[in-house]
């Protein structure tokens, strides 16, 4: 079943505004449809009835309901919202207003439901937020463009404001705390994990891989540089993290880093030889003992052969010894350590058909699959 892409208007005039539209959005978000832009929110005085200023914003979404449904669940969400709708036909103040703008380039006229919607070409609290996400999207029935329906619409005072609004999965990321990301050699775990830590507003921690005097020796010589180049990485990492634990206080929102602690023991067990993983363990467990825990691991899948590619596009010279056999080595590793330590919260993402370093759409849609993989829970708006 293919999904539709559908855009919508939010208003409200009652309350705490910012808080109806947010908490509007979540639920559209939660039982609607991945949400994956949202305007700006403006200011426009109330039309048609005397009543408090309005905060309005348009956004877009994919559902796989049918038009009839997708209205029956936003009237839902509407009266979960506080909105109260009578039987008279003038406009009134409400803490929540949702009105179906384009559902894909569909044309429906009936009863209870038009679309698209037969007024917003009118509007300019309609068309000015959605010439943020949408200037380009034409309208199926007078077959203009937004941003051609806006140069014609008489200007009234409409206002940005500094408000704005996030997106619902942002807001769900951003209450988990500690947020790791890992996965095999050349899985993008420090590309994406930058984009969240901007996203979520959380402290970052990158591996300093290239300060390790011994990694462009042990791959060239495992065997003999391997213990020191495993003691090396733990010795930095937990300095890194410990100099985190230390400075807690100042990062209360948490943070997001491309590896867990127990990544030393992953390698380790594939590089070391037995009797040195022995002492490498014992050092392992002492050293890293009252580090910070993760609240949630989000481990990438990826096969060999392409992370094999990753690898090559950049660049590293010392990486030129990597074989497909160490990655699935590394791998195997990891799934055995998770599925031995079953009280880390994991979850695991294909990102396989995905480009999400370069592509903004592909990185939405890995935000989705982790969305999926969190379950439906609604987020409250924000304290």
């Amino acid at each position: 079943m293919n999904s539709n892409k559908v855009y919508l208007s939010l208003g409200s005039n009652l309350g705490d505004k910012i808080r109806n539209l947010q908490n509007a959005i979540n639920l559209i978000d939660s039982e609607v449809g991945n949400v994956f832009s949202i305007s700006n929110v403006y200011q426009t005085k109330a039309q048609g009835f005397t009543g408090d200023d309005f905060y309005n914003c348009c956004i877009s979404l994919n559902t796989f309901l049918k038009p009839a449904a997708l209205l029956t669940q936003l009237l839902k969400i509407e009266r979960l919202n506080g909105r109260k709708r009578s039987n008279t036909e003038s406009y009134q103040s409400r803490n929540i207003d949702i009105d179906i703008l384009f559902f894909e380039d569909e044309i429906i006229d009936a009863n209870n439901l038009v679309i698209p919607h037969p007024r917003m070409h009118t509007r300019n609290f309609v068309i000015t937020p959605l010439l943020d996400i949408a200037k380009s999207k034409i309208h199926p029935v007078i077959k203009e463009t937004i941003e051609s329906i806006n140069s014609t619409l008489i200007s009234n005072e409409i206002i940005k404001i500094d408000d704005f609004l996030f997106m619902p999965i942002f807001l769900k990321l951003k209450s988990i705390k500690n947020i790791v990301i890992e996965g095999n050699i050349g899985v993008g775990k420090t590309s994406l994990s930058k984009k969240l830590s901007k996203d979520l507003n959380k402290e970052l921690i990158v591996e300093g891989y290239m300060e390790n005097p011994f990694l462009e020796k042990y791959y060239e010589n495992p065997d003999r540089y391997a213990l020191n180049v495993e003691l090396t990485f733990l010795t930095d990492r937990c300095r890194q993290l410990s100099d985190f634990n230390n400075q807690m206080n100042f990062f209360s929102s948490g943070l997001v880093a491309d590896y867990d602690i127990f990544k030393s023991l992953v390698f380790a067990g594939v590089s070391l030889k037995e009797l040195d993983f022995n002492l490498f363990r014992k050092i392992y467990f002492y050293m890293t003992k009252d580090l910070f825990k993760s609240n949630l691991i989000i481990y990438l899948l990826q096969s060999s052969d392409q992370l094999l590619n990753n690898i090559k596009k950049r660049g590293r010279g010392f990486e030129k010894q990597i074989t497909k056999k160490y990655l699935d080595k590394i791998n195997n590793a990891y799934l055995t350590h998770l599925k031995n330590n079953p009280e880390l919260k994991v979850i695991y993402i294909d990102v396989s058909d995905l480009n999400f370093v370069e592509s903004k759409g592909h990185y939405l849609e890995l935000l989705f699959r982790i969305k999926s993989k969190l379950g439906k829970s609604f987020v409250k708006f924000p304290d």
